[in-house]
């Protein structure tokens, strides 16, 4: 079997040839981590002294432009090595602090290196002399897909920085498991049509009505991207579809194919029949359980509809209907905490595992059963097979008693939980937390136990992250 090409050997081809900068694109978070960590170990590969003082300088100037704490960059697994070779690595189960740090150094010429996963393709927007792509697949929540054209194109197109280079180059280092030529079809193909992302979930429709009617609801459906790009599926299905009606008319097609023509014709307008009502038939749905579970009174918000309404959170069924159930009444700050972190979590990511539960059998029973009357309402956007966390639930709690991030990280670095996967349930959980505060008309108590909560899991280093997103976003 073809050997994987080790990063090492990247860049030194790389430095000879006088092509860093470089992003190097790889399909996991811990082949990422497992670079860096080996560069590090290589003394052939570090820097000189000189600049490794340079890069020392501007992590620090780095960290007081965004108020970071630079005792927690300093402790970071990766930062003597990052000083030491001006490689780092770039993965979505870092700290967004870390993160933001390799890219203010990479946006200023100081890094030979970012090894990568596609976060950086898709989120960042700073690029290099070379790009480096590694693999024909990417790796999601399902597993490992092909690359799209667009996904292949955000990771080439960082090749070349504006203002610095004349050229930038697109290398392909092929892995064990990459197919070079599945890379060159992708390379070739043109991008994919724009798609949207909308459709009328629960949430939405609960958010609208506050200030909407139902018809106004169908008229923006109607006039919406999504319903646009249905209604254009649907006029190529019924062109499809008389095209072969026309064939039918010819006598000279034999009775057989006649009947298959046919059916295919009958099947290709029923279909394009559906695809230009589809939105609409989606805003049914949701009106539909909407009204089975008590939010909706005909086309109206019920009295419980217009307190969920104040939830604009994709988890407002199950906040609605855990609150509804009496679930969070008289809870401490910590319980609450617990309670929406079980249902804030991913089940396909790791987080801290106890063997002693935070919640009981009861509120895990509860909670399922909340999970369940959602997942079978048949609404669009509802998981069917949403589970309870007991590991979120933990990790969060576990975050509220600790002293601080360093003693937290410890925990997680034994446990084999990412820092990034923590940081996002948390601030997740404290999200759904503050939208759960605005509720101090008709829940006060609740209300107030949700910002103790919120308060006690936002602090530093995740409330220097969303102080870094305040910037950016300015």
């Amino acid at each position: 079997m073809r050997r994987d090409l080790p990063l090492s050997d990247i860049l030194v081809e790389l430095e000879r040839d006088n092509m860093l900068p470089a992003l190097v694109f790889r399909t996991s978070r811990s082949q990422c981590d497992s670079d860096a960590m080996r560069i590090a170990s290589n003394e052939r590969l570090h820097i000189p002294a000189e600049q490794q003082r340079v890069l020392r300088t501007h992590v620090h100037e780095i960290a007081a432009k965004y108020d970071m704490d630079l005792e927690l960059i300093r402790t970071n697994p990766q930062y003597q090595g990052l000083l030491l070779t001006g490689v780092g690595a770039h993965h979505a189960g870092q700290l967004l602090t870390w993160r933001l740090l390799l890219e203010e150094l990479m946006a200023a010429g100081l890094l030979r290196v970012m090894v990568a996963t596609g976060t950086v393709a898709a989120g960042v927007d700073f690029p290099a002399r070379t790009v480096v792509i590694t693999a024909h697949s990417r790796r999601g929540a399902e597993g490992f897909t092909t690359l799209s054209a667009a996904e292949f194109q955000q990771m080439s197109g960082r090749a070349g920085r504006r203002g610095r280079d004349t050229v930038g180059f697109c290398v392909v280092a092929p892995n064990p498991f990459c197919d070079a030529r599945q890379l060159l079809k992708v390379a070739k193909r043109k991008p994919e049509p724009l798609s949207s992302a909308y459709f009328p979930s629960p949430s939405t429709v609960l958010n609208l009505l506050r200030y909407r009617n139902v018809d106004d609801l169908r008229y923006t459906v109607e006039r919406s991207l999504a319903a646009f790009i249905d209604r254009r599926r649907g006029l190529e299905l019924a062109q499809e579809a008389a095209e072969i009606e026309e064939l039918l008319a010819d006598e000279t097609v034999h009775e057989r194919e006649q009947k298959r023509l046919g059916k295919r014709a009958r099947r290709l307008k029923r279909q394009a029949q559906e695809a230009g009502t589809q939105q609409l038939q989606l805003l049914d749905a949701a009106l539909e359980g909407l009204r089975d579970l008590g939010y909706l009174e005909g086309d109206t918000l019920s009295e419980k509809g217009y307190w969920a309404a104040n939830l604009c959170t994709s988890l407002v069924l199950e906040l609605g209907e855990t609150i509804e159930d009496g679930i969070f009444d008289g809870r401490s700050a910590e319980d609450l905490a617990a309670l929406v972190a079980s249902i804030a979590g991913d089940s396909y990511r790791t987080y801290l595992k106890t063997k002693k539960p935070v919640l009981t059998e009861e509120d895990v029973e509860k909670i399922n059963s909340v999970l369940q009357k959602i997942g079978s309402s048949g609404m669009p956007g509802v998981l069917e097979d949403k589970q309870v966390l007991q590991s979120a639930a933990y990790t969060v709690t576990t975050w509220m008693q600790a002293e601080n991030w360093q003693e937290f990280r410890g925990l997680l670095l034994l446990s084999g939980v990412a820092e990034g996967d923590a940081a996002r349930l948390i601030t997740q959980t404290a999200d759904h937390l503050n939208q759960l505060t605005r509720l101090m008309e008709t829940h006060r108590d609740l209300a107030f136990r949700a910002e103790e909560a919120k308060r006690r899991i936002l602090r530093p280093p995740l409330t220097e992250a969303m102080n870094v997103e305040s910037i950016e976003g300015r």
